[in-house]
């Protein structure tokens, strides 16, 4: 594993977050493009999101609670195991899970959802950020920082209210600096196996933990992807990871928007920049200009990619019940945004 030395760029990675369905993506693949950054995998679901860093740095931050802490160590490790590679452990599984996608022309989620229906308790994952760090180095990386949580293991268990935990994990007594300072060790290992860098990750959940990211990372710069809330709604209702309930989805969509705007009201106003995704594939080099300026680099950027086509902007204009659900949460955040009809 790589050693951690101070690096300047390393301490003030790039973190993208938003709705989901919002541009996250798009704008990462075009950050990925330039030599000073170095994204290595969409969504790093180990940071912000649950059973992740931001979990751990709670619970062994807080109260000696030696059951909350066990739990955190056995989630976070099981979370990271469910994403080394992508598919299913069954060998089967996975066997009929490309013959979906070569032989039926099925996009791998599509594939995916399908057999998951069909096999219900099978384990898989639709996201593999070890595979992007080398699965065997990514589990590396996992158990080593692990072990630093742990004082003990206790193989016979102890019968608890939950149960036999067993083995038994005792974590240690640590401050808040100290677990934070764990989670920068661990985050260095996977981003700078191959040198220091600067680098760059777009989990969507990123936005409503942007306070957290600041903690880890006092230096970071963070991008709040948003997009015209109707065309997000349009498009959550179509993804196999949530509902198809258009109330729903406007409920979650405003919550998740509302609260990020709050939270960026505590941040340092050169932490943060506001980016709409209509603005990215409209205006695109005005736009990555501005992400430029903002990020501190030159404007070297390849986004010949970007197409205002396939962002589907204005998908929702014509859906009387997506428009409704959201003006009656959103009406005064669309104002404030640029999207007041």
């Amino acid at each position: 594993m790589a050693k951690r030395q101070t690096n300047a760029a390393f301490d003030a990675p790039v973190f993208i977050g938003g709705t989901g369905r919002s541009g996250t993506s798009i704008l990462a693949d075009i950050l990925g493009t330039h030599s000073a950054l170095y994204f290595a995998c969409h969504e790093n679901k180990l940071i912000s999101e649950y059973n992740g860093l931001r979990d751990v740095a709670d619970v062994f931050s807080h109260k000696s609670d030696i059951i909350r802490r066990h739990f955190a160590i056995v989630n976070f490790f099981g979370r990271a195991a469910s994403m080394t590679r992508f598919g299913f452990r069954d060998a089967a599984l996975n066997q009929k899970l490309s013959d979906l996608c070569k032989n039926r022309g099925m996009g791998f989620q599509q594939a995916f959802e399908l057999i998951q229906r069909e096999n219900p308790q099978a384990s898989g994952s639709i996201h593999a950020i070890g595979q992007a760090f080398g699965a065997e180095y990514f589990e590396k990386c996992v158990k080593v920082f692990l072990n630093q949580l742990v004082a003990h293991i206790d193989q016979n268990g102890i019968v608890n209210t939950e149960g036999l935990l067993k083995p038994f994990f005792l974590g240690k007594d640590l401050q808040r600096a100290e677990v934070l300072a764990m989670c920068r060790e661990f985050l260095f290992a996977l981003y700078a196996k191959s040198g220091p860098t600067r680098w760059v990750d777009d989990t969507p959940t990123n936005a409503l933990h942007v306070d957290f990211l600041h903690e880890l990372f006092p230096k970071m710069k963070f991008i709040h992807m948003v997009r015209n809330p109707a065309d997000v709604v349009s498009s959550y209702v179509k993804q196999v990871w949530f509902p198809s309930d258009v109330g729903l989805a406007a409920k979650q969509i405003s919550s998740m928007l509302l609260k990020t705007e709050k939270l960026e009201k505590a941040l340092p106003a050169e932490s943060f920049l506001t980016v709409r995704m209509e603005d990215l594939v409209g205006e695109t080099e005005a736009t990555m200009a501005k992400i430029a300026t903002f990020l501190g680099v030159e404007n070297r950027f390849n986004h010949s990619f970007v197409s205002s086509e396939a962002a589907n902007i204005g998908r929702a204009d014509e859906n009387p019940e997506i428009a409704d659900a959201v003006n009656s949460l959103l009406g005064g955040w669309k104002e404030r945004h640029g999207y007041a009809s």
